[in-house]
């Protein structure tokens, strides 16, 4: 039985990257990509979190000018037909591959080999969906101004399949942090909050891959976590149904470890 899946979801500010700490408290040494600047966790001990960050393509002002002059300039046909001369500088979404294959701490520059080949002592965290979905479409077109639908296609299957497999091969803990958008069901004419990501299609598959979904809310001073927000698509495998619960992974690790033993035991 692997060790839990878990997505944490939510606005800027509620908490999702700040509440990666109590892994340590559960005794899990936690290993993460950055996909987007954050110092929430720079005052750990670097013997037991591990991170590298992958910044984006830095701005290229000169190459700003020649899009935009494109844009001006030609129809949309010959923009979506074109491609990005410098379209090989967008690597990051191999960068995250690459780590997922042998993770190296950006701060020590220690090796630590494959995620796949990891324990339930260790965590492996994505942070954020959003920037990895950026780094994904940029990794297709590069900074092409227009994406046709097989852009939007390939880059889509690219988070699928990297989730998936990090979800379905991993021994260890995968946790995937993202912000939400709504999405609206035109048959039912309701709106749901999905994790923010590319395309429409992408946001409704990605649960099925997690244990538990979670909800990252802040009310004023306090920050919960919630498996029962009407308007957002959670899932609770380890933790109850409930609006209010504490931000802490250690809750998840022991309903996980009780389930864990019935199942061995049956």
């Amino acid at each position: 039985m692997t060790a839990p899946n878990v997505m944490l979801l939510g606005s800027v500010g509620s908490g999702k990257t700040y509440s990666l700490r109590t892994l340590l408290a559960a005794g899990v040494e936690l290993f993460v990509i950055q996909t987007e600047p954050s110092e929430v966790l720079d005052d750990l001990p670097r013997d037991k979190v591990h991170i590298n960050y992958i910044p984006a393509v830095p701005a290229d002002f000169a190459a700003m000018a020649a899009t935009a002059k494109n844009i001006n300039t030609m129809s949309y046909e010959f923009l979506t037909k074109s491609t990005d001369a410098n379209r090989g500088k967008y690597q990051q979404m191999v960068k995250v591959i690459n780590l997922c294959q042998d993770f190296i701490d950006g701060r020590t520059g220690e090796s630590f080999g494959d995620v796949t080949l990891w324990g339930e002592d260790r965590a492996l965290v994505i942070d954020s969906l959003t920037g990895l979905s950026k780094m994904a479409m940029d990794l297709v077109v590069g900074g092409k101004p227009t994406k046709s639908m097989p852009d939007w296609g390939i880059a889509m299957d690219m988070i699928e399949r990297l989730i998936d497999t990090l979800a379905t091969n991993c021994s260890c803990w995968f946790i995937l942090t993202g912000h939400l958008e709504p999405e609206r069901d035109e048959v039912a004419g309701t709106i749901t909050m999905m994790p923010a990501t590319l395309g429409k299609k992408l946001p409704p598959k990605l649960p099925r891959y997690f244990s538990d979904v979670v909800h990252c809310t802040r009310r004023g001073t306090e920050f919960f976590w919630s498996t029962a927000s009407g308007n957002v698509d959670t899932k609770a495998r380890n933790l109850p149904i409930s609006d209010k619960l504490r931000p802490d992974f250690g809750q998840i690790k022991a309903t996980w470890l009780q389930r864990k033993e019935t199942g061995a035991k049956g």
